[in-house]
């Protein structure tokens, strides 16, 4: 059988200011899929600062951003605005024709991703959004141990996401500016594990409690700690615990610390991880059936290495959004997704608020 050819195309960056926007640069320099990149940012300077770098395939030549939509050679973007921007930028590049990827939350309130959700579906076009743990190898193995029936009836859930405290990570980012920003780190970092927790357990939050503050004593008006409880639709319960709360660190964005973890607890059995932790290995114990001889396993993973954002899971996420758009297959929920994990985000700031608990809006 003859191999398929390999899809080549041009990516445009839209936003080289994003904190995430060198290493997304950085992924798509590592694909054989893309030819080369065009990018824009609102700061001339700042693009030109970039392309004095010398990369291989940044394209050399300044557009505006209405030059680089109106492109026909460039069918893909990344959207890497600030949160309350974001969905404007977004909205825009859909109606251009383009597929996007663009990073989570995706904007600053579930109205402005319910905007973007309603923008790319008219248009018809696929929208990515950087929930990248839905590829870790790891996380994909665990959601099949859930729906085979390593753990029987699932009772609760525990994550923890904690890193660096602010200080370290710049307070005068727009990151903890309400106004910009939307939140603070459950808006940021725990939006990964809410939405991992669906991911996994194939089920959905139904009711949140939470307490969230800022704690940290730096000049910022978004929560930097948070508690969250969460009813899922099937009776389990899933905590939540993330801050910017560790003492130790090196300053800057990509150099933060982290202490994370996830497990899942069933009436058959237990799996624990620690996903920022490489060196230590996946516990399952189970007593279904099959695990009776071995009921207690520790699961290690050799990740490959990349400098792709994300590791291998990130650059594959990347690469299968290019093949389903251009192949013009199924559009994934990805917009749909972000909006439910904001939706659950958003009750947990209501629950706090009041001292009670909400059900999350269906």
């Amino acid at each position: 059988m003859q191999q398929e050819r390999t899809i080549k195309l041009k990516v445009g960056l839209l936003g080289v200011t994003h904190p995430h926007a060198r290493a997304h640069l950085r992924t798509l320099e590592l694909l054989d899929e893309v030819e080369s990149i065009a990018v824009w940012d609102e700061g001339e300077i700042v693009v030109d600062l970039l392309k004095k770098e010398k990369r291989e395939k940044l394209e050399t030549t300044r557009g505006t951003l209405e030059q680089l939509l109106l492109r026909p050679d460039i069918p893909i973007v990344y959207c890497l605005a600030a949160n309350n921007r974001n969905a404007d930028l977004i909205i825009r590049a859909a109606g251009a024709g383009k597929h996007i990827i663009t990073e989570k939350p995706v904007a600053a309130n579930s109205r402005e991703i319910g905007r973007v959700v309603s923008a790319v579906r008219h248009a018809g076009v696929h929208l990515g959004v950087c929930y990248t743990w839905r590829f870790n190898p790891v996380a994909r193995d665990i959601r099949a141990m859930v729906q085979n029936g390593v753990l029987g009836k699932l009772m609760s859930i525990e994550a923890r996401m904690v890193t660096s405290q602010v200080h370290f990570r710049d307070p005068s980012h727009w990151l903890f500016k309400k106004n910009v920003a939307g939140g603070g780190i459950l808006s940021w970092l725990g939006c990964h594990w809410i939405d991992l927790i669906r991911y996994i357990t194939n089920d959905e939050v139904e009711t949140v409690s939470a307490m969230i503050d800022t704690l940290n004593g730096a000049a910022i008006d978004v929560e930097d700690t948070a508690a969250m409880v969460m009813q899922m639709k099937s009776g389990a319960l899933a905590t939540l615990h993330a801050g910017y709360l560790l003492p130790q660190s090196e300053s800057g964005y990509t150099s933060a610390s982290y202490d994370t973890y996830l497990s899942f607890r069933g009436l058959k059995g237990n799996i624990s991880w620690y996903p920022t932790d490489p060196e230590r290995g996946v516990i399952v114990e189970s007593v279904a059936p099959g695990w009776h001889s071995a009921p207690r396993r520790e699961l290690n993973y050799t990740m490959a290495e990349t400098e792709a954002y994300g590791g291998q899971y990130g650059e594959d996420f990347v690469r299968q959004f290019i093949y389903s758009a251009m192949r013009k297959d199924p559009a994934p929920p990805s917009g749909e997704n972000a909006f439910r994990v904001m939706q659950i985000i958003e009750a947990a700031y209501k629950s706090s608020g009041t001292g009670r608990s909400v059900k999350v809006v269906d």
